[in-house]
């Protein structure tokens, strides 16, 4: 008897988690080589998990906590008793590069996920290629997408826009004819109003159908600054016409006619970048040389398709880029965004559509790249995986630079955007400018 009453109480003692008190709940995790969170294939892999409520260590708190490679099913599930906080967890690691994903779930009394978080551990990065293989007719193919595009005049409409105009810089927007008539492009073009010639750099959007705005601290510094959207609307609608589109005709976009590598949504998209290239060079401000192409996530694949297209760009910038290794997924591995080809898009897998996505894959682009680029991005992101971005960037032979930050996800920090700033205008201006 005295043995079960034991047994009890320690199973009571293990199990059983303090009430959680009121506050900010934080859960830190940080892979134990903290200052570059890599290891080595077959390494062992340590996290350090730290959970405070306001700052304060959260005492008996439970916990469960998965290992997966990233973007897959977990392989390891546990649960444990924070004594003082804080517990380190350990696996065996990966046998081949990629990202292990360590997610921890703060639990409650009665076994209900309260807050989580994740972080993930690099494995040779270095080493991770696409998965994606190039089509032997992959150049041919855009060239002659180019060339059709240029047989459809561009019939801009510029109109200045006085609500943006400011005592340094004037903003115009402008509509473009692209890829076939009748279909236009959408932007503002932001020119100073100091004496140029100036340079000019191209920001291309992230996923998503939302209202585009002009961007002035570029043109504030003497940069020509261009902002678009990809699809085809008007960028001056109210609010709401957005979110309509964005829930209805423009649902799931980066699926649209998957099954036609010439009718495919971004074959369009990819065109009207290249529109608002031609429309630049057409600005008596711009001196025709210095041209950049940035952007992030989705707009940071565009990036990289853009330079890869067009030999007029010069340098770009890529924040997380989306669109990179589609095919990773056939792999079990992490593809990148719109993850055409995951777990839960198994129908999605056609022949064709598989075919065709490699026409479209940053990570391919990336291969004919042959400029200078800057890149940046966090390892816990999973809206575009790491393991798909690395894929991409390991392929580029140009002169390039990363800038991590390791514990972001899909978003940057003030000193992304600073690092960011500062190199495109190192290539505007030289070493110096600010």
């Amino acid at each position: 008897m005295k043995k079960l009453l034991l047994l009890v109480f320690l199973s009571m003692l293990v199990g059983a988690a303090s009430a959680i008190p009121e506050g900010k709940i934080r859960i830190e995790i940080t892979p134990d080589r903290a200052d570059s969170w890599c290891y080595a294939a077959g390494d062992s892999i340590a996290y350090d998990v730290a959970v405070t409520v306001d700052g304060k260590p959260l005492r008996g708190a439970r916990v469960k906590y998965t290992f997966a490679r990233e973007k897959m099913p977990a392989c390891l599930t546990q649960q444990a008793v924070l004594a003082e906080g804080r517990i380190r967890v350990k696996t065996a690691g990966l046998s081949s590069p990629g990202f292990l994903t360590c997610r921890v779930f703060l639990l409650d009394e009665a076994g209900r996920t309260v807050a989580q978080d994740l972080a993930q551990a690099a494995v040779e990065p270095d080493r991770l290629r696409p998965m994606t293989d190039l089509p032997e007719d992959f150049r041919a193919f855009w060239e002659e997408a180019k060339a059709g595009q240029a047989r459809i005049p561009m019939q801009p409409l510029v109109v200045r826009a006085a609500e943006w105009c400011t005592e340094e810089v004037e903003v115009y927007y402008v509509r473009l004819q692209s890829f076939r008539k009748g279909n236009y492009v959408y932007g503002y073009v932001s020119v100073p109003l100091a004496a140029g010639p100036h340079p000019a750099v191209l920001y291309l959007p992230g996923a998503g159908v939302t209202k585009i705005e002009p961007s002035l601290y570029m043109a504030e510094k003497g940069v020509i600054t261009m902002t678009v959207g990809i699809h085809g609307i008007p960028l001056d609608m109210p609010e709401e016409n957005y979110v309509c589109l964005k829930n209805g005709a423009l649902y799931d976009y980066p699926l649209f006619d998957l099954d036609d590598r010439d009718r495919y949504y971004y074959k369009r998209v990819f065109m009207g970048c290249l529109r608002a290239i031609d429309y630049l060079f057409t600005r008596p401000e711009f001196d025709g040389e210095r041209m950049m192409v940035a952007g992030g996530s989705q707009g940071g694949g565009l990036a990289i398709v853009t330079a890869a297209l067009d030999p007029r760009v010069r340098y770009f910038v890529s924040f997380y880029p989306a669109l990179c290794d589609h095919m990773g997924y056939l792999y079990d591995r992490a593809g990148g965004w719109p993850h055409l080809f995951d777990r839960v898009r198994t129908a999605n897998r056609t022949a064709r559509r598989i075919l065709n996505s490699r026409y479209y894959d940053a990570a391919n682009f990336a291969r004919f790249v042959r400029v200078p680029g800057f890149f940046s991005w966090g390892y816990n992101d999973l809206s575009c995986p790491v393991t798909s971005m690395y894929s991409a960037y390991n392929v580029v032979t140009a002169p390039k630079e990363l800038v991590l930050e390791r514990r972001n996800g899909h978003r940057r920090s003030v000193r992304q955007n600073n690092s960011a700033d500062e190199w495109m205008l190192r290539r505007f201006f030289g070493e110096g400018a600010r």
